[in-house]
C-alpha cells in the first residue's frame, strides 16, 4: 500500500531549526506573561489577561513562521468529556478548524479546575501546529511530523515555563 503524497509530506516536514531557535529566543517575554496570566487566573482571576497573553504568543508564531494571524478563543469552561462506567474516556482539550479560532478550555474536565501551566503550553502550541500545517499544506494530521514539528516548540518552551 503507498500512502497517500500530502500524507508523506506531512510526516517527514520539520521546522526549520535556525527560524525555530530565533523564535524560541523571541518568544521568551511571551512565555512570561503567559506564565504570569496562567499564575493570575488560577489564583481567581478571569481568563482575560491569559488570553491576551496566549494571543500574543501565536501572533508571534504567526509572524514568524509567515502564516495567517489566528485567533486565539481561551474558554473559561470545563474540558468538554465523555464517561463510561463513571469513568472519563474522552475529553477535548482545545480544537483549531482550518477557517476558525483556536479554542482552549482552560479547566479539567472532571473537577474543573484550572488546567496546569504545561497542559495550557502544550495545548496551545498543539493548536498552533495544526494552523501551520493546514496554512502550510493546507491539512493536518496526527503522525510522526506533526508531533515531532509540536516537540521542536514545546520542548523548549516547556523548559521555560518551568523555571
Amino acid at each position: 500500500m503507498v500512502a497517500d503524497p500530502l500524507f508523506r509530506r506531512l510526516d517527514r516536514a520539520r521546522l526549520d531549526a535556525t527560524l525555530t531557535r530565533r523564535v524560541l529566543a523571541a518568544a521568551r517575554p511571551r512565555l512570561d506573561a503567559l506564565v504570569a496570566g496562567h499564575v493570575a487566573f488560577r489564583d481567581g482571576a478571569g481568563v482575560a489577561a491569559l488570553t491576551a497573553s496566549a494571543q500574543r504568543l501565536v501572533e508571534l508564531l504567526c509572524d514568524e513562521f509567515v502564516l495567517a494571524r489566528k485567533r486565539v478563543v481561551l474558554r473559561d469552561e470545563p474540558r468538554p468529556h465523555r464517561r463510561r462506567g463513571g469513568r472519563i474516556v474522552y475529553e477535548l482539550h482545545g480544537r483549531c478548524q482550518k477557517d476558525g479560532a483556536i479554542d482552549i478550555y482552560v479547566r479539567t474536565a472532571a473537577q474543573e479546575r484550572p488546567i496546569a501551566f504545561k497542559s495550557l503550553l502544550d495545548t496551545l502550541l498543539h493548536e498552533f501546529v495544526h494552523h501551520h500545517d493546514f496554512d502550510a499544506f493546507g491539512a493536518s494530521v496526527h503522525c510522526g511530523g506533526f508531533y515531532e514539528r509540536l516537540g521542536q516548540l514545546y520542548r523548549p518552551m516547556k523548559m521555560w515555563g518551568e523555571r
